[in-house]
Parts: C-alpha cells; sequence; structure tokens
C-alpha cells in the first residue's frame, strides 16, 4: 500500500473551510476557501499555490491582507511539507496545478504563487495546453535561470547553498516568534534535519525547475503578470530579475529592499497592497468583467493611492525598443532615445506605484517634472534591440525631489550588456491650471513637491540678473570665451501641461545645438561623415533644469566646447536663458562629452583622433 504523501490533513483554522479533496495517482489533492464574504459576487476570485515544503496554511498573513477584496481558495498541492516526491513521475507542476485548480468550484481570475509554487504558475502560464487561463498573476520569489546562464556543476552547488538557505529561512519562519528563543546551533540542526527529510530528489525537483525556466516560452505568455522579490533573495538577483523582464514583456518585475523569501509571510501588509495597486490596472482586469471597487482603474477620481512610500523598491522592467526617429546614422541609436527610454521607465516606475503622470495631474494637480538627468552610454544601442530597465531609488535629500538610479541593458550573443547607466530626480511641481477638483496630496508624496522648479534647493546660486535686451548677446558670448549661441522661439510640442517646456524638450535642444556649432565652426556632421568617415559619438550627457521656461518664450541657448581630452573627446557645457521682465532668467544647464569613432579604413571601430583643424574648430581658432 503506498504511503501517504505529506502530511495528513487538519482541522482548517477560523476563517476557512474545506471546499473540494481528490485522490490521484496516490497524490492528494485540496481546496480550501475563507469564510469571510468578498464585497459582491462579481469579486475576483484568487487562487494561491504554496511553495515546495510549504502548506496552504502559510497563505493566512496574505490572504488577510487582501479580505474582503475578492473571493480567496489556497490550493494543497503534492508538493506540501513531508512529501514523499512521487508526484514528479506522475506530472510537472503545471500538470498538478491545474488538477487542483479544476476543484476551485468558480473560474480563477488572479493565480498567486510562491517560490517553487510561483514556478508551477510561470510554467503553467507559459504552456498552456488549452487550459483556462487566469486574467492576472503574481509570482512572490520565483526562480529564474537565463540562458546566459549554463546549467553546470557551479550553478548546481550554488543553487544547493541557496536551496539550504531557503529551508532555514522556511523553518525560521514557521517557528515564529518560538525561534528568537533558539538558540542558532538548535535552529541550524533544525534545517539541516528538513534538508536530509527531504532529500535529493527534493532538491533535483527545485533545481530542474529553475533550469528549465529558460526553456519556457515567456514572450508568449499575455497574461498581465506581477513578480515580487527581495533584492537580496538570490533566487531573484538583480541580473536574472533584468532577464526575465526581457523574456516576459508581460511581466511587471519588482524588487524591495526589505522583502525576504517568505514575504507573503514576513511582509503581508507591504506584499497585500502591491497586489492591490497592479489589480488596479486596467490591463490585467478587462471591461468584460465586473470587478470590485477597489480594483477600479487607476485613473478614477474616487481612487486613494494605496502605497505609503514613494521610494520603496527596485523595478525591473521592458521598456521595448528605441524610436525609429533615433537611427540617424546606420543602425545606430543617438544619444536623445537613451534618455527617452530612461524616461519611460522613470514614468512606469510611478505608474507602478498608482501615481502615473495622469494621476497625478487630474487627482492632485501635479506635474511630474524630470528635473535632473545624467547618462553615461558604455555600449551602442541599435534600432532592434529590446531594451530592459532596472529603476533603483535612492535616498532622498530635502527639497531635491525623488532621486533614482537607471540601468538599461539588452540581450547580446547569449548575454546582458548594459548600454546605459544613469541618474534621474524627479520633481512634483503645482499646476497653476490644476483640475477645480483637485484632492490633498498624500503625504508620501508631499516630500517631492514644489511650487516652480526653481524653488528645488540644488537652483539656488542661479538667481535672475537684470540685463537689457541689447546686451543679451554681449552677456551670453563675451570676447574669448568660445561660446556659441543659438535663440529660438519653444514650439508647443517640445512643451507638457499646456505650459512650460520640459525635459525633453532640452535633450533635443542640445542635440540640436551641437548639430549648430559643428556646422558653425566648419566641422558639420555631414562634412566629417564624407570627408574622414567619422561618426559622432556621445558617451556621457546631462540636462539640468533650474527654473520653468514657458511655451513660446525665446531660449537662449548656449554652447561652449571646454576641454578636449586625449585628443579623441571633447566636453562642452549647455546653458539656456530665457529673457522675462528685464531680467535673464537660467533655466536650464548641463554638458556633453562628445567625440567620433571611425567607421572605414584600417582604423574602423576605433575612436578618432583629433587632428589641428579639429582641435582648432572646437576651440575657437578657425571659424
Amino acid at each position: 500500500m503506498a504511503k501517504q504523501n505529506g502530511t495528513r490533513p487538519v482541522t482548517p483554522p477560523d476563517g476557512w473551510t474545506p471546499v473540494a479533496e481528490t485522490r490521484t495517482a496516490c497524490e492528494r489533492l485540496a481546496v480550501l476557501g475563507t469564510t469571510s464574504p468578498a464585497p459582491h459576487l462579481a469579486a475576483p476570485v484568487v487562487a494561491m499555490v504554496h511553495g515546495l515544503e510549504g502548506h496552504w496554511t502559510g497563505w493566512q498573513p496574505l490572504a488577510g491582507q487582501l479580505a474582503g477584496r475578492c473571493h480567496i481558495y489556497a490550493l494543497d498541492l503534492p508538493w506540501r511539507a513531508g512529501n514523499h516526491y512521487r508526484w514528479r513521475h506522475h506530472g510537472t507542476p503545471a500538470h498538478w496545478l491545474r488538477e487542483a485548480l479544476a476543484l476551485v468550484p468558480e473560474p480563477v481570475d488572479v493565480l498567486i504563487g510562491h517560490s517553487f509554487g510561483a514556478n508551477a504558475v510561470l510554467e503553467h502560464l507559459a504552456t498552456p495546453g488549452g487550459a483556462p487561463q487566469s486574467r492576472a498573476a503574481v509570482l512572490l520569489a520565483p526562480f529564474f535561470r537565463p540562458d546566459t546562464l549554463t546549467a553546470d556543476w557551479p550553478l548546481y552547488e550554488a543553487a544547493l547553498a541557496g536551496f539550504r538557505q531557503v529551508i532555514t529561512d522556511g523553518v525560521r519562519v514557521g517557528l515564529g516568534e518560538r525561534a528568537r528563543r533558539l538558540d542558532s546551533d538548535v535552529l541550524a540542526a533544525m534545517a539541516d534535519t528538513t534538508v536530509e527529510r527531504i532529500g535529493p530528489v527534493g532538491f533535483l525537483s527545485l533545481f530542474l525547475q529553475f533550469t528549465g525556466t529558460t526553456e519556457l516560452d515567456l514572450g508568449g505568455v499575455t497574461v498581465p503578470t506581477l513578480v515580487l522579490a527581495g533584492e537580496n533573495d538570490t533566487s531573484l538577483s538583480e541580473d536574472r530579475a533584468a532577464a526575465l523582464a526581457a523574456a516576459m514583456p508581460a511581466a511587471t518585475v519588482r524588487r524591495h529592499p526589505h522583502y525576504t523569501h517568505f514575504c507573503h509571510e514576513e511582509q503581508a501588509a507591504d506584499v497585500g497592497q502591491d497586489i492591490t495597486a497592479f489589480l488596479t490596472d486596467t490591463t490585467a482586469f478587462p471591461a468584460n468583467k465586473p470587478i470590485s471597487p477597489i480594483f477600479s482603474p487607476p485613473f478614477s477620481p474616487q481612487k486613494e493611492p494605496l502605497m505609503t512610500e514613494l521610494l520603496d523598491g527596485t523595478l525591473t522592467t521592458p521598456v521595448g525598443r528605441p524610436r525609429y526617429e533615433g537611427a540617424n546614422i546606420r543602425t545606430w541609436i543617438g544619444f536623445k532615445h537613451f534618455m527617452y527610454l530612461t524616461e519611460e521607465a522613470v514614468l512606469q516606475y510611478f505608474r507602478e506605484r498608482g501615481v502615473g503622470a495622469e494621476t497625478l495631474y487630474h487627482t492632485y494637480g501635479l506635474g511630474l517634472e524630470i528635473v535632473d538627468h545624467s547618462v553615461s552610454l558604455p555600449a551602442t544601442l541599435g534600432i532592434d534591440d529590446e531594451v530592459t530597465a532596472v529603476v533603483e531609488p535612492g535616498r532622498s535629500k530635502p527639497g531635491h525631489g525623488a532621486p533614482f538610479k537607471v540601468r538599461l541593458t539588452v540581450q547580446r550573443d547569449g548575454e546582458t550588456v548594459t548600454v546605459l547607466t544613469g541618474k534621474i530626480r524627479v520633481a512634483l511641481v503645482t499646476l497653476k491650471d490644476a483640475p477645480a477638483d483637485v484632492r490633498p496630496v498624500p503625504a508620501h508624496l508631499e516630500p517631492y513637491v514644489v511650487p516652480e522648479v526653481a524653488a528645488l534647493a540644488d537652483a539656488a546660486g542661479h538667481e535672475p540678473q537684470i540685463v537689457a535686451e541689447g546686451d543679451l548677446e554681449a552677456v551670453l558670448t563675451p570676447p574669448d570665451s568660445n561660446a556659441f549661441l543659438w535663440s529660438w522661439r519653444i514650439p508647443y510640442f517640445y512643451c507638457h501641461f499646456s505650459d512650460r517646456l520640459q525635459h525633453s524638450g532640452y535633450v533635443r535642444a542640445m542635440e540640436e545645438v551641437v548639430d549648430r556649432f559643428l556646422d558653425d565652426r566648419g566641422i558639420s556632421i555631414r562634412t566629417m561623415l564624407d570627408e574622414r568617415g567619422w561618426i559622432p559619438v556621445v558617451s556621457r550627457a546631462r540636462v539640468h533644469m533650474l527654473a520653468d521656461a514657458f511655451m513660446e518664450e525665446t531660449l537662449h541657448t548656449v554652447f561652449t566646447v571646454q576641454e578636449i581630452i586625449k585628443d579623441v573627446m571633447y566636453t562642452a557645457a549647455f546653458d539656456t536663458y530665457v529673457h522675462r521682465d528685464g531680467r535673464l532668467v537660467h533655466t536650464a544647464t548641463g554638458s556633453i562629452m562628445h567625440g567620433y569613432a571611425v567607421s572605414r579604413g584600417e582604423q574602423a571601430g576605433s575612436l578618432a583622433e583629433f587632428d589641428d583643424i579639429t582641435r582648432a574648430a572646437l576651440l575657437g581658432g578657425a571659424r
């Protein structure tokens, strides 16, 4: 007679009731449901999938956070604690998950899986085989192997060490308050005993599921999926998170500094907020099914933000391909469109927290303004590259806005290549013509709100100067300054919020003033391409806003080459001004590092070395 697989069914705790149970291939499957009523019959149905050596009761803390918002079912699956791992000979984790879902008495809208259970959900999404699919999924602390990570013995040993750590953490979490009173050696011995009981077959079940993620067709998954993990959880390191986001466009990947591998138990309140915010997204719940008010579309005027902290964790998200407009030299992308992609990544960070630019505008009368943006470009970007962004919040300073670090990566020849590292600061500017029915700004956004860009702390020291209009050129381009002046009218399509020049407008201005400067000095881009085969290369750029510049004002743009570095690069300053009410207002400053690459001949691919003509043109010796 076959042994019972895992612990025997126990009496459900208060608030839960048995729904269904079956036995097949010597395995027991069960479904339990909460007894607390959902808001109404059309509320979303959630099924929770526990991890390896876990138990359905581990979902109680998170279920408590979601109670009253949806119908919740917990699945009791064959890989529960104490099982004998015979199930792996009779079906994949996705197979057993589908068998359990068939016991749920109503269609499941949301699948939430933890660890091994998250990977079972991932396999189910990627290999549907005609099985009914949920409308959204949440993966907590999943495992993922990029195709750049070879399945070799070092990986096996690293995975085994990680497995032991997860089991140790699981024992600690399972003991609750008792773990604090235990000697560390006793806790380690308990974990060792658990690992020995699980044995190599149990570990191999996890290892094979982990290594097999590379073979899943994640690009074909269309179910909106939220992936949550801790920044210190090795199961989904930064590189693996970026690779997962790149492989699975339907996924939003977020890593929080304080989340543990068992975040659904130890940080249940925060996880509950993350999930609830995600399920407000209309892409997760299309209009063909009514949903409860708490999952209403994020732009509803009645919606209160669910987040209590803005700078709360890292976001890894695909940002797509660069725009075709940016491929000006062959199929390479210019620096401007690198900066556009980082802008999109930061905007997505705000959207994921329920305070996207549209919500900020209509609900709180705030304009999301990128006020400082610096980038370093260590590698090229091609027109067909698919780009993944990692957005990491920094430590904010009073009066400086919300800081972020951004990294852009692409996949090339089986490797993850970083094409950009950068820093961005965002301010929330009070709008002059805000909607009449705006609501009070939430406390977690208040530190980043300013009445105007000039009110930021780092704009001090750039006070307007009294200058007569006839003296502008003399003031902005004094003799022997090597400064180049370009004055132009700010068009509406460089602006936003019907009012002022936006960050991307300054980036466009920087690109154009470089082009105008080089043409003025007799070394235009076309000239250098035709005569020398030199291709322009930008390795660094920065735009820092100091004050508002308004639609249809004249923007006086000053470009000044400052230094030539090793005869292969030059640095230049970028400054913009408006003349308003007799005062010269410094609206932005910035810098760029520029050079050339050789495109033909024996030196093709190397940096071009400046000759006397080029040096003289850049430094003002030739006009």
